[in-house]
């Protein structure tokens, strides 16, 4: 299944499989229960809120981790469909496929691990064990990564993949894994009102918005993109597309939340960085507020580059009220 063509020349993706972006070279990743308190929280204000059941729709869900986080945290998943949504064909057949390895170094690592485990990794471990079957090391390649940059990083000549896993049928007839590009959301069409909305650690590829380029170790900034639109176009999506106190999931990566200054930025909504600026206020903020549908209902701290602790809002619920 395919969903909508608009598929741009940049890559959306996350980590078993692990493409850097090709513009800016980001390494982008993720893995099994990434920001596991944002998860729990969203699944607890979408079974709140829609009781009976309802869509989740999940872009940028390369392989199908965070779908299958999601559907494992869900008290009666048999109550709800998620989309697990990416606009690689790559990525999506890696999905299809419903097999996934855990290794002890990743951040789900604690997947595979027995002891030292806080409350809430005990109980996402217990989830991840229903959902999964436990497998022999398949004879076909699991990742199109190998483990040689991970040896490099950590200086480990034992690296081995732990585990591998199969997803059980009930995880895979409740989620659907499809080509499509959230700015094709309009056209998107579900059988139940959709309960939230995922775009987690990907706003940042879409607006070109690469720090690291303000940091000396990246691309150039780029001045040509206007940000606050790309985020108003996508902002008045969700709001239009979200049913009433549907929720908007975005990630905790910095660079959802810092943004560089574009052309369009005027002078007195610019703070000097170097020989560059940044916007002085948060556009995806400014562009929630400004659609007026939205309250933020969960905030988390992050940290900044310069390792200052900022409070972000990384939900945002739909209320019309």
């Amino acid at each position: 299944m395919k969903i909508g063509n608009n598929i741009p020349n940049k890559s959306i993706d996350f980590r078993s499989y692990n493409k850097l972006n090709p513009k800016t070279k980001l390494p982008v990743s993720t893995s099994f229960y990434n920001d596991l308190a944002t998860l729990k929280k969203s699944v607890q204000i979408i079974e709140n809120s829609f009781p009976n059941g309802a869509d989740i729709l999940i872009y940028a869900g390369s392989n199908g981790e965070e779908a299958i986080s999601v559907l494992s945290l869900l008290k009666n998943p048999e109550k709800y469909k998620i989309w697990s949504i990416d606009i690689f064909k790559e990525a999506i057949d890696y999905a299809k496929r419903g097999i996934y390895s855990v290794n002890r170094f990743h951040k789900d690592g604690f997947l595979v691990r027995e002891k030292d485990l806080t409350e809430d990794e005990k109980q996402a471990k217990s989830c991840f064990e229903k959902c999964v079957d436990e497998i022999e090391e398949p004879n076909f390649k699991l990742n199109n990564l190998t483990d040689i940059p991970y040896l490099l990083r950590l200086d480990c000549a034992g690296f081995i993949i732990n585990k591998f896993f199969k997803l059980k049928s009930f995880v895979t007839d409740r989620i659907t894994f499809a080509e499509g590009d959230i700015r094709d959301l309009k056209t998107f069409k579900t059988d139940k009102p959709i309960g939230g909305i995922f775009f987690r650690n990907a706003l940042y590829h879409l607006t070109n918005n690469d720090l690291r380029g303000v940091l000396g170790d990246g691309n150039k900034q780029d001045m040509e993109i206007n940000r606050f639109q790309v985020l108003k176009d996508l902002t008045d999506s969700i709001g239009e597309k979200l049913p009433q106190n549907g929720i908007f999931v975005m990630g905790n990566h910095f660079q959802e939340h810092i943004y560089l200054a574009d052309k369009y930025t005027p002078s007195d909504k610019r703070v000097p960085i170097g020989n560059n600026s940044l916007m002085l206020e948060p556009p995806h903020i400014l562009a929630l507020m400004q659609n007026g549908k939205f309250k933020p209902c969960y905030t988390q701290k992050i940290k900044s580059p310069d390792g200052k602790s900022l409070t972000v809002p990384l939900i945002w619920q739909k209320n019309c009220s």
